[in-house]
């Protein structure tokens, strides 16, 4: 009978501790002991690389290790953050991606190869993108806004626009456009990242699309694009007469999305907090965030994992109403 009574006893302890497993372990050495890899889902030279190879080279100084930057492009940032989402929840391989992967994905994507509510553990969110610049290509003879959009209306599919990936902030500011001034009626040729843009654009390909302050600067200067309004809510302070959305009355279509750095879930916490702490401080260095994040057009956030969290909650449905209205079909 006690035999049996015991045997009852640790066939329950088994169960309860199959369905309660034990959280992830606390690392037992100094953290970190060996490389970190972050991974952006980008080809180089866009601003999510820039930044993240910005922010390893002051990891590295802080941490005493090597910190890489691995481009993982494709699918609208689907490659890179699946492969995180798949990778050892150590601490040694984390994510530097925007809404896209983190919001959009799910309601844009019907296949998609990882969950982004359920499948990393939130470090912060570092920037957001302010003032990147509608730009057309200077032989189009376009140099307003309406003009754009009215050569769109009156030339169905004909106008194109470049953007770093289907379901991008670039998109769906076209779309709102397009839907606030007679439908949306423009081509959208998405790429793997900014830089194949410029070339395209330099080569006649690809007709406008909306540059971050770096990639743009250069070619206004030399004439050979024309901007015609940013999407932040003052004007920039390097081309201070080019409009903003809200100037030209469409200030819902100026969306802006955020670079954000997440882990792979079931991270230790002690791990997340530390990474979180660095890169807040890093962030919040007047140097770093002038050279590296002003300059860029963006603006400094540096928030908690819990605030990144909350963001993410309310993101959703917000993103999600506006991919409907934007007339979004999930592919």
């Amino acid at each position: 009978m006690k035999k049996n009574i015991i045997a009852s006893l640790t066939v329950l302890l088994t169960a309860v501790s199959l369905a309660n497993p034990a959280p992830a372990a606390e690392p037992t050495q100094k953290y970190p002991s060996q490389p970190v890899k972050i991974v952006v889902p980008y080809t180089p030279g866009g601003i999510s690389d820039l930044m993240g190879r910005s922010l390893a080279t002051y990891l590295e100084k802080k941490w005493g290790q090597p910190v890489i930057v691995e481009n993982k492009p494709g699918a609208s940032e689907a490659v890179g953050a699946a492969y995180v989402a798949k990778s050892k929840p150590d601490g040694y391989t984390i994510l530097l991606a925007s809404d896209t992967a983190f919001v959009v994905n799910p309601f844009l994507k019907k296949n998609l190869n990882y969950n982004p509510e359920t499948d990393f553990e939130p470090i912060t969110r570092m920037a957001e993108g302010y003032m990147t610049f509608l730009v057309v290509r200077a032989d189009l003879g376009i140099t307003t806004l309406k003009e754009l959009l009215d050569k769109a209306q009156k030339n169905p599919g004909q106008v194109t626009y470049g953007s770093e990936a289907v379901g991008s902030p670039a998109e769906f500011r076209m779309r709102i456009l397009g839907g606030m001034t007679g439908g949306y009626k423009m081509n959208h040729i998405p790429y793997n990242g900014m830089g194949p843009i410029v070339s395209d654009m330099l080569g006649r390909r690809v007709d406008s699309a909306w540059l971050p302050t770096h990639l743009a600067k250069q070619q206004i200067e030399a004439k050979t694009m024309i901007p015609l309004a940013t999407n932040g809510n003052k004007r920039n302070w390097m081309f201070p007469e080019v409009p903003t959305l809200t100037d030209l009355g469409y200030a819902s279509a100026g969306l802006t999305f955020k670079i954000m750095l997440a882990a792979p879930v079931g991270t230790p916490k002690s791990i997340v907090d530390q990474i979180a702490n660095d890169i807040r401080a890093i962030v919040k260095d007047p140097a770093f965030d002038e050279k590296h994040i002003h300059t860029n057009g963006y603006m400094a956030i540096a928030d908690t994992p819990e605030q990144f969290r909350d963001y993410l909650k309310s993101a959703r449905p917000f993103l999600q109403q506006v991919i409907k209205e934007a007339g979004f079909e999930p592919q």
